[in-house]
């Protein structure tokens, strides 16, 4: 299938199962390193395990503790481990794979460690999932988008919905991969001992969107309602002037005006959920490994997410949320970079030096970009 038959058909719109998606069994990691990562405090970890029996669901979060796994038994539990790929370098290989879609569309890889009937239950999700089966099987009942399904908590913090009709009902193998589109239920149950990978895709929120623009230094929402010739004597008793909302939407879209909401937006969907685990470099010295990249090449840090706006003949670029704008030109570098995630001294030669020499400096500052070969 191409990707423009997927993005076509399926994508957003209905689940798809690719029997050998991965020739290989993705073993990227093992049980026992993924129960490392659940004790460490910074990384985000769920244990989840269900008594078939008594119908009764029991939740942890971590950081859990090492003797917790002595008890936990054969069957019936699994651990949920979130955004590994920021912790665990092997899993950013399998972001390559969905280089069909926006770099700034993907949020993590949650990994999954399952024993026999273990599973979280059915339930929706609001994101796109490819769901990519490492060690092990699992059957997985999926229905379709918007399909009416009733919503239950059989514990406070696990939200499942009752059980559905199913329009794929398969066991997966490892490697192969089955797409979910949001707002579609499914539920998978470990047949043994199983690992799966899931590489999620967020949509931008209006919310986060909004908060990117609040927080801007560069608006001042220090207007200030003026009121005179309007108040009348019935507004001492506590009645609203009708006119407050009608002047706060005015002054909103004085205020976030198209430009505006590009770099709010821009910046909303290139932000990092861990920054600070980016090696960044001081001005003065990613100055010097431009110069060096110059000859060297670049390549683009697996975690790292650039993108950009064309916006009246210049280019509204995004570099792990800091807004930058540079003049049309470096488009190529830009989409190259997204697609093949190096530059090689070819590549630059063709590009235009002061705006690739600045936009070099501060990819390499941020952490986003490194000279090829590097480790760092």
């Amino acid at each position: 299938m191409s990707p423009e038959e997927f993005l076509s058909d399926y994508w957003q719109k209905k689940p798809l199962l690719i029997r050998g998606g991965f020739t290989d069994d993705p073993a990227l990691i093992s049980a026992e390193e993924l129960a490392g990562y659940s004790l460490d405090d910074d990384i985000e970890s769920r244990l989840i395990q269900h008594n078939s029996q008594q119908q009764r669901w029991q939740l942890s979060h971590g950081p859990l503790d090492e003797t917790t796994f002595e008890t936990l038994g054969e069957e019936n539990w699994t651990l949920l481990v979130q955004s590994l790929d920021y912790f665990h370098p092997p899993l950013q290989t399998l972001t390559r794979a969905c280089n069909f879609l926006p770099r700034w569309r993907l949020d993590d890889i949650m990994v999954s460690f399952a024993t026999a009937n273990g599973g979280v239950g059915p339930h929706l999700d609001k994101y796109d999932v490819f769901l990519i089966q490492g060690e092990g099987q699992r059957r997985w009942r999926v229905g379709f988008q918007d399909q009416k399904v009733s919503s239950i908590n059989p514990h406070p913090q696990i939200a499942q919905v009752e059980p559905f009709e199913a329009t794929i009902d398969v066991i997966v193998n490892p490697g192969d991969v089955l797409y979910i589109p949001p707002r579609t239920p499914h539920w998978g149950v470990s047949v043994g001992n199983s690992i799966t990978y899931s590489i999620g895709f967020r949509a931008p929120s209006i919310g986060s969107i909004l908060d990117s623009a609040l927080s801007s230094a560069s608006l001042e929402f220090d207007s200030l309602w003026e009121d005179s010739g309007k108040l009348k004597k019935y507004h001492a008793y506590g009645a609203l002037h009708s006119e407050i909302p009608d002047w706060a939407l005015d002054q909103l879209q004085t205020l976030l005006n198209r430009r505006e909401l590009l770099i709010a937006a821009g910046k909303a969907v290139t932000d990092l959920k861990y920054p600070e685990l980016l090696d960044t470099v001081d001005l003065p010295k990613s100055q010097e490994l431009s110069e060096i990249a110059m000859t060297e090449g670049v390549e683009l840090k697996p975690l790292a997410r650039i993108a950009y706006f064309e916006h009246e003949q210049a280019l509204l670029t995004f570099i792990n949320g800091v807004y930058f704008q540079f003049p049309k030109g470096l488009e190529k570098a830009l989409q190259k970079l997204n697609q093949q995630y190096s530059l090689n001294k070819h590549d630059l030669e063709e590009l235009p030096r002061l705006p690739l020499g600045e936009f070099l400096t501060h990819g390499i500052a941020l952490g986003a970009l490194r000279l090829c070969g590097s480790k760092r």
